[in-house]
């Protein structure tokens, strides 16, 4: 009885919890040119955790923060990005200001 009441909770705390796995949503991308002729792509995405829960419960996504990169191309049409600090930290109200 004992081992059917531990399993019985284990499995209520799978179905509440389910299994989160990192995950990046791609929200939007913008290209502009400067003066300087290099063009720049400002890309946005979604950070977080997500999870699938179990038996419907426990679905959707938690721990998740926009951010945006800024990426230059360069000549070989590749792209150097960088995360642009002061967009995220105006995003997410929740990142510590860094020391």
């Amino acid at each position: 009885m004992k081992t059917l009441l531990i399993g019985a909770a284990a499995l209520l705390l799978l179905g509440v919890s389910g299994c989160a796995q990192p995950v990046r949503y791609r929200t939007a991308g913008h290209w502009t040119l400067p003066p300087d002729g290099k063009p720049v792509l400002y890309q946005t995405f979604l950070e977080g955790n997500c999870s699938g829960g179990f038996a419907g419960a426990g679905r959707g996504c938690f721990d998740a923060n926009s951010k945006l990169k800024r990426c230059t191309l360069n000549d070989d049409n590749t792209l150097a990005c960088v995360d642009d600090a002061e967009a995220n930290k105006m995003l997410n109200k929740d990142i510590p200001d860094a020391q």
